[in-house]
């Protein structure tokens, strides 16, 4: 009797498990679990293996396609970024674990990433954005000088309103080494525009090998610099990933890149 109750109790997981996986793919047609009573256990089981099968393969080739769409070439897991607590002596006790979550991309916050070249900002950006778009997040990946570019190609081209809309819609928009990119006046006031929609809206990740204060300081705009200043640092994380070694450089005491003592300084922390 004990037999009996058990395989019914697992008869009706499995029917509950195939209407779950077909209210998923958004059939419910299929969904109703009356149309699998009475078919023998064993079937059931290979009928929800094969449907689960497909549905993973399904959902692993949509992934690969928001990936390639977000601008990431391979997917970058948490397990690929190695560190401990010694690799980032100026940053924050539990930032890295903090940030992993990805909470901060759901609480709308800006994340800023500092060091110099070869410290990890990069991979961690990418592990960072493939964990957004595994949690259903719309990313897009860019360095600072291709959305110059591209918003001065759009200005050109007679497109530059829809260039901003798109690029501040993304609920995760990664921008690389913004320090290296340079904004003539009305570039600069586009890539404002950009900031300013999406401040408080959605999430910014910078990554930069300088000081984004002496970066801004540049902007011909004196106004729309401090404006731009804190729309990115407000409420923002900020990871000083200054004085770490350079990651390619395995074994190595030597670390890469010329950023100052003043620079280490103004970055870190949550304020400029």
């Amino acid at each position: 009797m004990l037999k009996q109750e058990n395989a019914t109790e697992d008869t009706a997981a499995i029917i509950k498990d195939i209407t779950n996986l077909f209210n998923a793919a958004n059939m419910p047609q299929l969904a109703d679990g009356n149309l699998y009573v009475g078919i023998p256990h064993s079937v059931l089981a290979q009928f929800h293996n094969a449907l689960a099968k497909q549905r993973s393969e399904s959902e692993e080739s949509r992934f690969k396609n928001r990936m390639r769409y977000a601008g990431i070439v391979k997917e970058r897991t948490e397990a690929t970024f190695k560190w401990d607590d010694n690799t980032y002596p100026l940053a924050e006790p539990g930032i890295i674990e903090q940030i992993l979550t990805i909470g901060f991309a759901r609480q709308k916050k800006n994340l800023i990433m500092a060091g110099p070249p070869g410290v990890g900002k990069t991979l961690l950006a990418v592990v960072i954005a493939c964990k957004a778009l595994r949690a259903e997040l719309s990313v897009k990946y860019k360095t600072a000088h291709d959305i110059a570019t591209e918003l001065r190609e759009a200005r050109t081209g007679n497109s530059l309103s829809g260039c901003i809309r798109r690029l501040q819609a993304y609920d995760m928009l990664v921008i690389e080494d913004l320090t290296f990119a340079m904004f003539d006046v009305r570039t600069a006031q586009a890539f404002f525009s950009v900031i300013d929609k999406r401040y408080g809206r959605k999430t910014t990740v910078i990554t930069t090998n300088g000081n984004i204060k002496d970066w801004a300081g540049k902007f011909p705009d004196k106004s729309m610099c401090a404006a731009l200043l804190g729309r990115i640092y407000e409420e923002a994380i900020v990871l000083n990933m200054n004085e770490a070694k350079d990651m390619r450089l395995s074994g190595s005491n030597g670390t890469l890149g010329d950023i100052s003592e003043n620079d280490a300084t103004n970055l870190k922390g949550n304020s400029v």
